[in-house]
């Protein structure tokens, strides 16, 4: 089983329960403090080493590695939490809008949108934090299910109409119309601008939606 606290380190030291031990409170504020000066540093458009972010927190070099034995350990904690959280909160709450599930949904498009266009820069370091850590350490938790939950909750008008089943699958193909994944495919990959990029999300979603519902309800025969 994969554990953050026991694994091979940038210097090679093996870090095991540090921060089981005493003192949790001081171990605490420490990790927190990391965390602010990693999430600064990033936010700024950096890509800091855990060096680096040791130096900026006024925390030794062997402490730091202490908490996060290397830099993807590192990112992949701060970068999707402490650099985006309060915003991503934004998402959630568009989920929740009043409103049919569609444009529930739609809200949701947009907020993500606005989201991902905003923390573009922390949110591609954290994708290749991501592809780094599961390289290296493939037992490692997957990203976190948050798209998947406030999808889900956009869709909760339709529990009682859409199967578990269809819902689930419905879920996972709108989970490619978010995230900094569907920010790269439209714009990069596409060359699509910003706004043509939102645009093709919202149908995409609304087309999947409509799809699914079809499947659920076909219309009547002609």
């Amino acid at each position: 089983m994969y554990d953050p606290a026991a694994v091979k380190g940038e210097r090679g030291a093996e870090v095991v329960g540090y921060e089981a031990g005493g003192r949790t409170g001081q171990k605490l504020r420490t990790r927190n403090t990391l965390k602010a000066a990693a999430a600064g540093l990033v936010a700024a458009g950096r890509s800091p080493t855990v060096a680096e972010v040791a130096e900026m927190a006024g925390i030794s070099r062997s402490t730091a590695y202490r908490y996060f034995p290397s830099q993807e350990l590192m990112y992949a904690e701060i970068v999707l939490s402490a650099t985006v959280g309060p915003d991503r909160q934004q998402v959630h709450a568009a989920a929740e809008v009043a409103g049919d599930a569609a444009e529930r949904l739609d809200s949701v498009i947009r907020a993500d949108h606005a989201f991902t266009t905003k923390h573009e820069h922390a949110l591609r370091t954290g994708m290749r934090a991501f592809l780094l850590l599961i390289d290296s350490y493939p037992d490692a938790p997957r990203e976190d299910s948050q798209r998947v939950r406030y999808l889900t909750a956009a869709l909760q008008p339709l529990a009682d109409r859409i199967p578990a089943t269809a819902m689930r699958r419905l879920v996972a193909a709108l989970s490619m119309c978010v995230g900094i994944e569907a920010e790269l495919i439209t714009e990069v990959s596409c060359g699509l601008s910003r706004a043509e990029s939102a645009e093709v999300k919202r149908w995409a979603a609304a087309a999947l939606l409509r799809a699914t519902l079809d499947d659920v309800d076909p219309p009547p025969s002609r």
